[in-house]
């Protein structure tokens, strides 16, 4: 099968800031990175952390309105790692492409709360 029959959602090209965090490795911290494109199914974006196909993701992002329909507040995000793409001198960075299992919308409490843990919403 070719990587672009595996894609069931329309991608855009979009620079979208996320943090990031790498629930299989908690002892590494949190980083900031911006998504080359995005998909109400996944994320790809370029980072130094170190991440292996398989890995446990945790982002927080706010959904573009051109995917969430409307304006949105800040989503936590899982999911794991389904793509890489191995740094090469021309790219200093791994590029990562990040599957999203499972979403929530934070409403402004919980988005301004430290370490939010409501419960998560499987994908439709």
């Amino acid at each position: 099968m070719q990587e672009s029959d595996r894609r069931f959602r329309q991608r855009f090209d979009m620079r979208v800031k996320v943090k990031i965090r790498n629930l299989d490795s908690p002892d590494l911290t949190e980083q900031q990175v911006e998504s080359s494109n995005i998909s109400a199914r996944g994320v790809y974006f370029s980072t130094d952390l170190p991440l292996d196909i398989g890995a446990r993701v945790e982002m927080f992002l706010t959904m573009p309105v051109e995917i969430a329909g409307k304006d949105s507040r800040l989503w936590r995000c899982t999911g794991r790692v389904v793509r890489l793409q191995p740094r090469s001198p021309s790219q200093a960075k791994a590029g990562n492409g990040v599957e999203i299992h499972y979403y929530e919308v934070l409403d402004k409490a919980r988005a301004a709360a430290a370490n939010p843990r409501p419960a998560r919403l499987p994908l439709p």
